[in-house]
């Protein structure tokens, strides 16, 4: 065995070979300065109460604790000490009360506001926390527990660096503390191994490939603990970036549910619907059964191990894969979170539908650092991040700020009912009840939200559900409000950093409407003028169910009609959708954007938007509706089709079922999937042609060669139906 193998192999199994080059010169340097001036601490033999809390018997010591701070009511320690207990028993009420009743007395107390800050940051609250401690610090410079406090908020601020270097000080300051000693054993002591292990890798010239693999491999099963994550596989990244194309799940014909990344497992390919919120890969039963997959000894439950399965060009191996006996949304075959490209500068452009990989501005040093601060990430903004949550701070109302967790996995945003409560101006009858398909019902807020977070503005959010968050709050270890979903999400580009804990929101039409849900949104950038280019047109074929089917009831004609004058058409096929339910001869407004009858061999064109509509009995209410297919009149093209809908013309047929007979005759996509309806689409009206965005401003455009654009009584509009507002 050569002297370099021997130097590796004593540097992973023993501690304190190296000093503190983890946590830089700077810090060792201040916690020498900073501990030498204080008082050195000594094992003292604990108290009952303090015994009871060391084992984990959280009552017998909420007793003592309770009956201590009867007998001695305004001390500090104690009722700091009593907060501290009732935390850690999840009581985090009841900690906050003990701590605020006893700070009146103890205002500069540093126990009592490191006490304070643990509550604020159980509470979802760090930021708040970040000051008790500053106040903390500066009544008690000698307080170990402040700095080990802070040490967790930099963790979840990805500003790992500060983290060694808080846990060095705490360490420094009180070396008798068993859950400093925790800290330090779990992050420092793996931060010097690492280095060590890597200082003499990069002079071991002569070192034989089996023990330098080995050496490698030491490195990568301690990293994990030094920055935060949630990893389950080994990732082999072997290019420098790569893009995903993206398929839009549909939970029902109407409904958008999420979209899915295709990945090669050995056995055949899986496609899983991409969620911000899950951690790895989650299949079903079906697509683990056909790829042989079998659970490892002593893995946990409801997992399977897998070898190797690839995403494009990336290589996963060695990894813990969730298993679901139920089925997934949209008929997936899985999810897979964004977290497994958390090496990777993600952008989640579901308006493109598509996944980019970019690479991470490179950090100098081999131990994750404090969060970058590279110019490829200008606009991003800090969010927390813990396991594979990213938690966004939100406020809502301009009244609070509080964390909302990123999660495309849930198809509606949810907020719980405390949060909620003390935003809205509704006091009584506070929800409605919505029904789902599966028959499950669920609670929606009659009120409307604001939410300020990133770098994005989503005003007027009317369709929230009411939702316990205490599952969320546990895996998440902070009180987090609720989750913005995929109807928020589904409209946006989303930039996710998870090692540096950044993100960038953005909108497709940088200040404008997008969504499913009354997302109204401004962005950073002005919306653009109308001369400007309209964002790239969604040409994808709709189901014919996903759309509104209305009828122009009277004539309009653009030769004798002025920009600026609102138009009617009645809907002609029931539509439910959260947020606007539409009846049979609900009335759609709109209103000409331009007009112009033919002059020579320039066409004649009519321009028109509908944003408004009579949702519920809701008299115009906003939407956000495009015409993608229009319809002549009966009489323009009754030798097309004998099954037209004869309603438009004063029968009793049914819109919905003669429209559904078009499709079935592909008549509304010509060589495409039956029951759909091609972008773009017009029957009818042999000389015109349909622009779904070509007019004014992005609205809807027709033209014709003949003398002006007519839609007479009986014509067709097909719309569908982008955001309400």
């Amino acid at each position: 065995m050569s002297r370099l193998t021997r130097t590796i192999r004593r540097i992973s199994s023993h501690v304190g070979l190296y000093s503190l080059v983890a946590v830089g010169m700077t810090a060792s340097t201040m916690a020498f300065s900073q501990s030498s001036a204080c008082p050195a601490l000594t094992q003292h033999e604990p108290t009952p109460a303090e015994a009871a809390l060391n084992s984990g018997n959280y009552s017998a010591a909420v007793d003592l604790y309770t009956q201590a701070l009867a007998r001695q009511p305004n001390d500090p320690q104690l009722a700091a000490a009593l907060a501290r207990t009732q935390l850690r028993m999840g009581k985090i009420s009841d900690a906050a009360d003990t701590a605020n009743k006893a700070l009146p007395a103890n205002p500069n107390s540093a126990a009592l506001l490191t006490s304070l800050a643990e509550i604020q940051l159980r509470q979802g609250q760090p930021w708040l926390a970040l000051e008790s401690l500053k106040t903390a610090e500066s009544a008690d410079p000698c307080s170990a527990r402040v700095h080990l406090i802070r040490s967790k908020i930099y963790r979840v601020d990805s500003m790992y660096a500060s983290e060694r270097a808080e846990i060095q000080l705490a360490s420094d300051l009180d070396p008798t503390s068993k859950e400093i000693h925790r800290a330090f054993s779990t992050t420092i002591t793996p931060a010097h191994e690492i280095e060590g292990l890597s200082n003499a890798l990069a002079t071991a010239k002569d070192l034989d490939s089996e023990s330098r693999a080995r050496a490698e491999q030491s490195m990568r099963n301690m990293m994990p603990l030094l920055w935060e994550n949630n990893q389950t596989c080994q990732v082999l990244p072997n290019t420098g970036s790569a893009t995903f194309p993206l398929q839009a799940s549909y939970q029902d014909p109407k409904h958008i549910d999420g979209y899915r990344l295709e990945v090669d497992l050995p056995s055949s390919k899986a496609h899983l619907l991409v969620d911000t919120a899950a951690s790895g890969l989650f299949i079903s039963r079906a697509v683990a059964d056909q790829n042989g997959f079998k659970p490892s000894e002593g893995a946990p439950q409801g997992t399977v191990h897998v070898d190797s399965f690839h995403v494009g060009p990336l290589e996963f191996r060695d990894c813990v894969v969730g298993v679901n006996d139920a089925p997934f949304p949209g008929n997936a075959d899985g999810v897979i979170g964004t977290d497994i490209f958390s090496g990777y500068l993600i952008t989640l452009n579901f308006p493109a539908g598509k996944l980019t990989l970019a690479p991470l501005p490179p950090q100098s040093g081999v131990l994750p650092e404090d969060r970058s601060k590279s110019p490829e990430l200008q606009g991003f903004t800090p969010v927390y991040h813990r396991q594979q949550f990213l938690l966004v701070p939100a406020m809502l109302n301009n009244k609070v700020r509080r964390l909302f967790m990123l999660d495309s996995g849930i198809r509606y945003s949810t907020m719980n009912s405390e949060v909620a409560h003390s935003v809205s101006t509704t006091k009584v009858n506070f929800t409605n009840t919505m029904d789902t398909a599966s028959g499950a019902k669920l609670q929606v807020y009659r009120d409307s939200f604001d939410f300020q977070l990133a770098n994005l503005t989503l005003t007027h959010q009317s369709h929230i559900l009411e939702m316990n968050t205490a599952y969320e709050d546990q895996q998440a270890g902070m009180q987090i409000a609720g989750k913005l979903g995929f109807d928020m999400l589904h409209s946006l580009i989303l930039n996710l950093d998870y090692r540096d804990g950044l993100v960038k929101l953005e909108s497709p039409e940088a200040q404008g409407t997008s969504g499913a849900n009354g997302i109204s949104m401004t962005a950073s950038k002005a919306k653009p003028a109308e001369s400007d280019e309209c964002p790239p047109e969604d040409t994808r074929d709709r189901p014919l169910s996903s759309t509104i089917v209305a009828k122009v009831t009277s004539l309009v004609d653009s030769a004798h009609i002025k920009p600026g004058k609102e138009i009617t058409v009645q809907v002609g096929n029931e539509w439910i959708y959260p947020g606007c339910n539409l009846p049979v001869n609900a009335v759609l407004y709109g209103h000409i954007t331009a007009a112009s009858s033919s002059k020579g061999t320039d066409p004649s064109e009519l321009s028109f938007v509908f944003d408004h509509g009579d949702c519920d009995g809701r008299t115009k209410k906003p939407l956000a509706l495009r015409v993608i297919g229009v319809i002549g009149p009966l009489d323009q093209f009754v030798s097309m089709h004998g099954a037209l809908p004869t309603e438009i013309s004063g029968g009793g047929r049914n819109i919905q079922a003669a429209a559904g007979g078009l499709a079935y005759d592909q008549n509304l996509n010509p060589g495409g999937a039956p029951h759909t309806v091609h972008p773009g689409i017009v029957i009818g009206l042999p000389k015109a042609k349909l622009e779904p965005q070509g007019g004014p401003a992005c609205s809807t455009r027709i033209t014709s060669s003949e003398h002006s654009v007519r839609l007479g009584v009986g014509a067709g509009l097909v719309l569908y139906m982008y955001d309400i507002k």
